[in-house]
């Protein structure tokens, strides 16, 4: 068994400014994040902005093309890729292209070699972990998201710094701060058995559900303290994986331009119910979370965030059944499900129902 992370994490209050121009580095950003973040960096930087398309801002392919095409125009040997998942995802994935030239079939099939550039994440959202992660999510030619799954993308060096989440809008906050929570629960109860994930990702689980609901207004100590949590789940679930509740989100969302995090939100207390029977973990998470059942403690904190608690997929139940199930993802739930299961689940998310599933 190995254990994967980025060699380096600078983490702390103020560590952007840590973060020293090396010989031919470009920095690719977000323009309302470079916005915020450019007080705390060098000028001599040269920088990309990074623009999508979609009306949620996650990156398709043509979007990585484009942004491929700027960092050749460049020729940079450090990448410094400053926001949150989908400006990361889309910079660890331009850096593929750009080293190798790789079609989109090799990448998601996780056909990628040692890479040469070095490449710096700094986290901007306390959501998607993508910042020490092993992965990224592009949105395909058919408008599904896609993961690219590779050791070789784990950034060299990762920075964390709450200064950079403490004007986070209220939304952006809820939505990436449930992010962070699926994935840490996710990550804990996968069926990969893992001393040292299964660690992190349990207190994942206590920091962000203990201070998600603070950070969400405003509270610059919760705040930090989500922001870590979304870093440890982020190396969590890297090393034991998702199930379930991702499977279905990344073809969930790429369908209907939800969201990410807000479709994870209202899929989780359904996931939780699914899962609860096919592992014993589920009573450690309600420890740490400091409640008696934890899909209802999920409930709860959805019904105060206003995420709605059902989803109508119209005439699509029968299509997301048979991609969900086959999904590779759903190797890691601890609950293996057939066709038939998925859809019964589904309905259930539809009709609002959290009786067993």
């Amino acid at each position: 068994m190995q254990f994967i992370t980025p060699p380096k994490i600078i983490f702390g209050r103020g560590s952007i400014e840590e973060l020293q121009k090396e010989e031919n580095s470009v920095i690719v950003s977000g323009e309302s994040v470079w916005k915020n973040v450019e007080k705390y960096i060098s000028k001599d930087f040269p920088v990309i902005i990074f623009r999508r398309r979609s009306r949620t801002g996650e990156p398709d392919e043509k979007d990585v093309e484009r942004l491929t095409e700027e960092i050749r125009r460049i020729q940079p040997s450090t990448i410094i890729a400053i926001g949150g998942g989908s400006v990361i995802d889309a910079a660890k994935t331009a850096r593929i292209i750009y080293e190798y030239g790789l079609s989109w079939e090799d990448m998601y099939s996780g056909k990628i070699s040692p890479l040469k550039t070095k490449f710096i994440a700094v986290e901007t959202t306390s959501g998607t972990g993508t910042g020490v992660s092993a992965a990224a999510v592009i949105k395909n030619k058919e408008d599904f998201k896609a993961g690219i799954v590779s050791p070789y993308i784990v950034p060299d060096v990762s920075i964390y710094d709450p200064n950079l989440v403490d004007d986070m809008p209220k939304k952006v906050a809820i939505y990436t701060g449930m992010d962070a929570l699926t994935h840490a629960i996710e990550a804990y109860t996968s069926n990969v058995d893992n001393l040292i994930s299964d660690t992190l990702a349990l207190k994942a689980i206590e920091l962000i559900f203990k201070n998600l609901r603070k950070a969400v207004n405003g509270d610059k100590e919760a705040r930090e303290k989500v922001h870590y949590g979304n870093m440890l789940a982020g190396i969590g679930f890297t090393n034991s994986r998702l199930g379930l509740c991702h499977s279905a989100a990344h073809w969930i969302g790429g369908r209907y331009e939800i969201e990410h995090g807000k479709i994870n939100a209202i899929l989780l207390p359904y996931v939780i119910k699914a899962n609860e029977r096919y592992t014993p973990k589920f009573e450690n998470i309600a420890q740490v979370m400091g409640v008696e059942d934890v899909t209802l403690g999920i409930v709860e904190l959805n019904r105060e965030f206003g995420i709605p608690s059902k989803f109508e997929f119209g005439d699509d139940l029968e299509f997301l059944s048979e991609k969900i199930s086959t999904d590779r993802l759903m190797n890691f739930n601890p609950r293996k499900m057939s066709r038939d299961e998925v859809y019964r689940f589904l309905q259930a998310v539809e009709e609002g129902r959290l009786d067993e599933i």
